[in-house]
């Protein structure tokens, strides 16, 4: 025995499309060939195929800042400063002058020598002197190292400038080191403008010299 070819189930659009034919033909069978016969517009019927639902847009996501956290530091802001709170490895970030401009003191608690670190600052603002620069830098600023008391610990504040020296549009950095114990301290720092750094130097040896540490609760 031959069985007759499977044949696919029609799909949903194609039993509209058939459906809406045999409408139309049955109406026009019916009325004959006659003058009678012509279609009416109450005779035909429209129908509308449903179309599959398209899914809304996706919603973005809003970006917002999670809130500066409260330092573990008391400190006094000079004025004109502001206080931006503690994230991260910060454990404050201040700003000088208008916020917009991102002129940033942070204080970051880390470990090694003032030596390594003054070393470093330099690199950060002449990355092209030479070794033989670099170390006679360091030992001038080290030899200028302003000592200071914060809260009964003897801390350094150094200044630092580019190679360029004191033109005020250079770049400078204030830095202060704050032992802690024998393998870390707090290192306070300012890097921007050598204007802004000689006009706000004792700003940030009034403002290194406030710092302590917040009581236990």
């Amino acid at each position: 025995m031959v069985r007759p070819p499977h044949r696919p189930a029609p799909t949903a659009s194609r039993r509209w499309r058939t459906a809406a034919i045999l409408v139309v033909t049955a109406v026009v069978g019916a009325g004959g060939c006659g003058r009678d016969a012509d279609i009416r517009p109450g005779d035909i019927r429209t129908y509308a195929l449903p179309k599959d639902a398209e899914p809304a847009p996706p919603v973005a996501a809003r970006h917002e800042e999670p809130p500066a956290a409260a330092s573990p530091l008391a400190f006094d802001v000079p004025d004109g400063w502001t206080d931006a709170g503690a994230s991260g490895m910060r454990l404050a970030t201040l700003l000088i002058g208008d916020p917009a401009d991102k002129r940033e003191v942070t204080i970051i608690p880390a470990s090694g020598t003032l030596e390594g670190n003054v070393e470093r600052w330099l690199g950060q603002l002449d990355a092209q002197a030479s070794p033989e620069e670099r170390a006679r830098a360091v030992a001038g600023a080290l030899a200028d190292a302003e000592t200071v008391d914060v809260d009964g610990t003897a801390a350094k504040v150094v200044t630092l400038f580019a190679a360029a020296g004191n033109a005020a549009d250079g770049e400078a950095i204030l830095g202060a080191m704050i032992p802690r114990d024998g393998a870390s301290a707090l290192f306070v720092k300012f890097k921007g403008d050598a204007a802004v750094a000689r006009r706000e130097r004792e700003n940030f040896i009034r403002f290194v010299t406030s710092i302590r540490w917040k009581p236990s609760p």
